[in-house]
């Protein structure tokens, strides 16, 4: 996958719409460097993500590829002690969920995540509209 591709840009572009997300992107893992790598976004607002690298089990994408669900995550910096999610600080995100890219194995292949930089939660249509897009983009990637 290209992430230069406009045609993989448009599609997170349409579903940030379609959910009335502020930022959407996507992180694939790298099982021989056991790394995951965020490689597309849109309504970014600048380009830190693409030098951000996660590994299983640390931040929201490493969440999900590690146990193979939907992560929900709620940023409050004035009330959560701690290290918070790198990607949520650096697009200023209060709310995001990041479903995994599943292979035809099952087996998580990277993630895509959305967020909003308002704390309006995210509808259970929304989350159905990400994971059926996760399912959809997986496939038509070829990741």
């Amino acid at each position: 996958m290209n992430p230069e591709n406009t045609e993989w840009e448009s599609r997170l572009a349409m579903l940030r719409g379609s959910t009335d997300s502020d930022f959407c992107a996507t992180a694939l893992y790298d099982k021989d460097t056991r790394q995951i790598r965020w490689v597309a976004a849109s309504g970014n607002t600048n380009q830190r993500y693409r030098h951000m690298v996660d590994r299983p089990g640390q931040g929201m994408a490493g969440e999900a590829v590690r146990i193979g669900r939907t992560i929900h995550r709620t940023y409050k910096p004035d009330e959560q002690p701690g290290i918070p999610d790198i990607i949520m600080v650096a697009e200023h995100l209060l709310v995001a969920v990041a479903v995994p890219l599943r292979g035809a194995d099952g087996e998580a292949r990277g993630v895509i995540l959305i967020g909003r930089r308002t704390s309006l939660p995210y509808t259970k249509h929304d989350l159905e509209l990400l994971e059926d897009a996760a399912a959809r983009i997986y496939e038509n990637a070829k990741i």
